[in-house]
């Protein structure tokens, strides 16, 4: 089942010393994946932060990358290492092409903080090279050749960012290919993205944390949780998200543990930063990704309620007590994104 994908692309020539270069735009959503409990499985689109990138076809042998925006400075130029990068040369490589290309990335989304950043890049890069080159690739094959350029090449990030909604990524027992079913978040669905100063491991170093077997109880809940979560997206049923996306039984504790989420976060830190959000806030804490970032997950009527009452809502005061836990263990906060999941992917930038 696939979802309402928007992958949609400017196009046009731009005159580069005096010869003509075809080009393609695009805006691409930053994602927020391994939900609570879904790791590798569920992943989710954010309306905020997003990456703008445009494309140019150049000759043979020229293999350009410029950066522009906030984080220019902690992304990588280097063709081989950014993911825009490797995708493109894989793309070009698989469909027999000798272009190089010129890649224009505004790097708006904080990198290695979990919130996607290179999804976000081979996700652009395909789908503009897909529509300068004509290779009329579906939704699904932009995905994987996106993931290609992805550590692991899991798609759960780059299924959202292209696909925007909730994704359920799965493999077909039958031909071993990667599917995704595709859902419209809840309008409800409000979320604050606390992105801290932690320097984090890389995504494999992460990726390796985590333990090979799996208890019987845990698999037995973190089975039930992944339904319930799947189940309530369909529903579009925000009380049953929030009461069970936090809480997962294997992952996140082994990464805390293993000190993927930085200096004192421990599964036991956590365990009781998201008890207590819960219970005061109702407000549900994921791990965007492979952190650090803290994702906050809230019923956007039930904070606009509150909002009457006390002025503050409940999504402010939940935010000030996550950044003051992380004050606690020598950590800041650098940004806090307030926005709620897109329902849209990678779609045609405006203002042109």
């Amino acid at each position: 089942m696939w979802g309402n994908t928007s992958i949609n692309v400017e196009v046009g020539v731009r005159k580069l010393k005096h010869r003509k270069f075809p080009f393609a735009a695009a805006s691409i959503p930053a994602s927020s994946a391994n939900l609570g409990p879904g790791f590798d499985v569920h992943s989710i689109a954010l309306q905020k932060p997003q990456l703008k990138m445009e494309v140019a076809l150049r000759p043979k042998g020229i293999r350009v990358i410029e950066l522009q925006g906030t984080y220019k400075n902690d992304v990588t130029s280097d063709p081989n290492i950014n993911a825009a990068g490797k995708a493109l040369d894989s793309l070009l490589s698989l469909f027999g092409k000798s272009d190089g290309y010129l890649v224009k990335i505004n790097a708006e989304i904080p990198p290695r903080k979990g919130l996607g950043l290179s999804g976000a890049e081979s996700v652009g890069a395909v789908l503009c090279a897909n529509h300068l080159l004509h290779l009329e690739l579906d939704s699904r094959r932009i995905v994987e050749m996106a993931g290609a350029a992805e550590p692991s090449r899991h798609m759960d990030n780059v299924s959202a960012s292209a696909l925007g909604g909730f994704n359920i990524a799965y493999i077909n027992p039958t031909d071993k290919q990667v599917n995704f079913t595709t859902m419209q978040p809840p309008s409800d669905l409000g979320v604050a993205i606390v992105v801290p100063n932690i320097e984090k491991k890389s995504t494999e170093e992460t990726r390796h944390l985590v333990p090979s077997t799996v208890a019987k109880d845990k698999y037995i809940a973190s089975m039930s949780y992944v339904s319930v979560i799947s189940a309530a997206f369909a529903r579009k049923d925000v009380r049953s998200i929030l009461e069970t996306l936090p809480w997962d039984f294997v992952v996140e504790s082994a990464r805390a543990d293993g000190g993927a989420y930085g200096e004192g976060v421990t599964s036991i830190f956590l365990r009781d930063e998201k008890q207590a959000l819960t219970e005061r806030y109702h407000v549900a804490e994921t791990i965007s990704g492979a952190g650090p970032s803290r994702a906050l997950w809230f019923s956007r009527r039930e904070d606009a309620k509150m909002k009457k009452k006390n002025h503050l809502g409940l999504i402010n005061p939940a935010i000030e007590f996550v950044s003051e836990r992380f004050e606690s263990l020598g950590h800041k906060v650098q940004q806090v994104y307030v926005t709620t999941p897109s329902g849209k992917g990678a779609v045609l930038k405006s203002g042109k």
